[in-house]
């Protein structure tokens, strides 16, 4: 005999709460045009560059000096036109995307993950744990971000892996902010008093109980966080602190192409475009999914 708590006429399985639920945002989410245009946005951007090896050869026009082809304009042979070094502007770009991207992708996770245990920890335990922990997060968010990015940098050096410490280390502390008020809003249903009668650990409670119910501003903020990541690589670079410049990276481009601002503007533009283009995507992106979320946040 079917169970018919999980089937509904016709022998179909019933639809969980989860899945309504996930329906209801996505539906709020396609009725918001701009996060529309974000989301359609960004998967151009990454279409670009994970597939930036179809469109150009990353040996051959992003990194090897071409010296006859010089500061060529914008054409048909130079779809972005050629740098100093006579690279093709266009295939710098694509390239660079997939850099900042992964850059910011990886900063974005290792700040999570590290602001989701601080935070998790503080929100939960609360008392001496939760002064003591966010003591420490009031220092770091009392340095300007890219001010203590800057000193990360030049004390470890130049180079990927420096960078994303770095970032996640100035990014930490504002995920540990969100994910502790959205935990204090959470520990004292229901739900988790049943949970911790039933026997629970408390790292069980908090990784499998309290976490998934506030994710959703954490989500929000993760993708806010992306855009201001994607800046901070592009400022780093730009100031001799990011990449070096021989890899492809938007900042760098900049920095490079400032003296020739003036004669061979296009130079600057097709790097600048992308990151602006990337930073409002994201920002589409994270204001849709806020509004999808808590559709009370639009009045």
């Amino acid at each position: 005999m079917e169970n018919t708590k999980t089937k509904e006429a016709g022998g179909m399985p019933a639809p969980t709460k989860k899945n309504s639920q996930l329906k209801t945002i996505g539906k709020r989410y396609l009725k918001n045009r701009l996060a529309v245009f974000g989301l359609v946005l960004f998967l151009v951007l990454i279409i670009l560059s994970l597939g930036a090896g179809l469109f150009a050869d990353y040996e051959a026009d992003a990194i090897t000096h071409n010296m006859q082809a010089r500061l060529q304009p914008p054409g048909a042979d130079h779809l972005f036109g050629t740098d100093r070094y006579g690279r093709d502007v266009f295939a710098r770009v694509l390239f660079g995307g997939r850099i900042s991207l992964l850059v910011g992708t990886l900063t974005i996770l290792i700040s999570l993950a590290g602001g989701s245990l601080i935070g998790a920890a503080a929100g939960y335990y609360g008392g001496k744990v939760d002064n003591i922990l966010m003591r420490i997060m009031d220092v770091f968010l009392a340095i300007p971000s890219i001010l203590l990015a800057i000193s990360i940098v030049a004390a470890l050096g130049n180079g990927m892996m420096n960078l994303m410490i770095a970032l996640s280390v100035s990014s930490v502390p504002r995920f540990a902010r969100i994910v502790r008020s959205s935990i204090l809003t959470v520990k004292g249903q229901d739900f988790v008093e049943a949970a911790r009668a039933y026997g629970c650990r408390n790292r069980k409670i908090i990784l499998y109980h309290i976490l998934p119910n506030a994710i959703g501003p954490i989500i929000v903020q993760a993708t806010l966080s992306m855009a201001n990541t994607i800046l901070m690589i592009s400022s780093l670079s730009f100031v001799g602190l990011g990449l070096p410049s021989s890899i492809p990276e938007w900042g760098s481009m900049l920095s490079e192409a400032k003296e020739f601002m003036r004669y061979d503007p296009y130079l600057i533009a097709f790097p600048g475009i992308a990151i602006v283009l990337a930073v409002m995507a994201f920002n589409l992106i994270g204001d849709g999914l806020r509004d999808a979320l808590d559709p009370k946040l639009r009045n």
